[in-house]
């Protein structure tokens, strides 16, 4: 039977999270109840034993100054109704006033823990001493005290003691403990409903969305969940629909994919295809001729070639198959033998290229995969001189920000709009719609980019106005 119990717990998360609730309660409950008990008991009798304390020194220096019958009185009229036992000894040990009703069995043993104390009391003046009770109701030890009365040439004349009962205090403690057990016994029974009532209203809906991802995993991405709220059992659900909405993009954009693999390597195939045909039909060999068909077929392979190594890079960098390899590297050198190395492309369309790095980068190394991000940051730029016209102009700039060296490119082509914007990221978008094989390339240049600079645990950025131009930022941490 408790096999059988402890089987359906684990398989229920509603009784598992009921189960787990109780226990704590319990214990907590058991904790605050101790807790209670040891901290009540310590509080009453450190508070007592300072009372007890300044009633003593109170008693000695009323004493030191006369002992008469009068004297007494008051104080045993001091003593009146606290609960308290007091006894006033002479030198010899012998007394001299003792409150009523104190057996000499008790007493005897007052005097005797006077007389054991002696020397502790010829040091301090007086000592506080707790007893053990011996009760089944926790019973607060009694404190027990006494004081030395010196008298004017200041030697001891005698001892006040004071046995001081708790049993008041000890019956305010077991009525609150009785009290925080009747509040943890009301805890459990509405913790319990509660809790019922919770898992029930989390376990409904948890059922059905285990169902919906079955049909999800059967390939159905059309399913819709009942899941209402703004608690974390409707956050789930949302991010269920929205996990079915990318897996259903994902299956779109696979298809897709295919689609422009197929026509990016239909048309280079076609072009040597045609022109291999062509020469190899030819009755006459036209050098001149052939010369242009195989340049044809050379630029189609080499457009071809430029293609499958980008979706071969593109694929390792998405895997985390590519590793890092870092370096330290003069941030401005590098910088500077990069930009000339494109200078022949800003001539062609006569564009002003600038590089700007900051003064505090002149002489500073960082560490990077040079390669890599040479292969981003070329991307970036030739994307800038595809897309700008005769005489604009484009700027890198490399500068210090917060924990990051940032790389900006800006330059004042078309510019794109929010929607191109928030796709620029991705394999084969092309802002141009007609997806002219002159102007547009792979369509996979920004997407290595952003894999790029996210191996070096960086980030990407882009801003754009449509016909304003284009700004690029690339952000990559100084410690990698």
């Amino acid at each position: 039977m408790f096999r059988q119990l402890t089987s359906q717990i684990k398989k229920s998360l509603a009784k598992k999270i009921t189960t787990w609730v109780m226990v704590s309660l319990i214990v907590l409950i058991v904790f605050i109840i101790s807790g209670a008990h040891w901290i009540t008991a310590n509080f009453y009798q450190e508070h007592l034993t300072h009372e007890v304390e300044g009633r003593l020194a109170a008693h000695a220096a009323l004493l030191e100054t006369e002992q008469s019958s009068e004297i007494l009185d008051y104080i045993n009229v001091l003593e009146t109704g606290k609960h308290s036992v007091l006894l006033i000894v002479n030198e010899e040990g012998e007394p001299v006033f003792t409150s009523d009703n104190i057996s000499s069995e008790k007493i005897s043993g007052y005097i005797q823990f006077i007389e054991e104390n002696r020397s502790e009391i010829m040091t301090h003046h007086q000592v506080t001493y707790t007893d053990e009770v011996d009760t089944m109701t926790f019973h607060i030890p009694h404190v027990w005290g006494t004081a030395a009365i010196n008298n004017q040439d200041g030697e001891t004349a005698g001892y006040v003691f004071i046995d001081q009962d708790t049993g008041e205090l000890n019956v305010a403690r077991v009525n609150l403990l009785k009290l925080l057990a009747l509040m943890g016994t009301l805890t459990l029974l509405v913790g319990y409903l509660f809790i019922r009532y919770l898992t029930r209203r989390i376990s409904n809906p948890l059922n059905e969305m285990s169902q919906r991802t079955q049909d999800i995993a059967d390939g159905d991405f059309d399913i819709k969940l009942n899941v209402k709220g703004e608690d974390e059992v409707g956050t789930l659900g949302k991010n269920i629909q929205q996990m079915t909405r990318q897996l259903k993009e994902y299956r779109d954009s696979r298809r897709e994919f295919i689609s422009h693999v197929s026509h990016d390597l239909r048309t280079p195939i076609t072009y040597i295809k045609g022109y291999s045909a062509l020469m190899k039909d030819a009755e006459n060999v036209d050098k001149e001729g052939w010369k242009r068909h195989l340049g044809v077929i050379y630029d189609e392979a080499k457009r071809m070639e430029s293609l499958v190594s980008d979706l071969f890079l593109l694929t390792k960098l998405q895997e985390g198959k590519i590793q890092i390899h870092y370096e330290e590297v003069n941030v401005s050198e590098w910088l500077n033998s990069l930009f000339k190395s494109r200078a022949i492309m800003f001539d062609q369309k006569q564009i002003e290229g600038t590089l700007n790095v900051d003064r505090s980068l002149e002489n500073q190394t960082i560490s990077l995969d040079t390669f890599r991000m040479e292969q981003a940051l070329i991307n970036i730029l030739e994307n800038a001189i595809r897309f700008t016209d005769v005489n604009g102009s484009i700027r890198l700039s490399c500068y210090k920000e917060d924990e990051n060296i940032v790389f900006e490119i800006a330059d004042t082509g078309e510019g794109m709009d929010s929607q191109e914007l928030d796709r620029i990221w991705e394999r084969f978008y092309k802002a141009d719609p007609a997806r002219s094989r002159d102007d547009s390339g792979t369509g996979l240049g920004l997407a290595i980019v952003k894999e790029i600079v996210e191996a070096h645990s960086g980030s990407v950025k882009v801003e754009s106005k449509k016909d304003r131009g284009t700004t690029f930022y690339l952000y990559i941490p100084f410690a990698n």
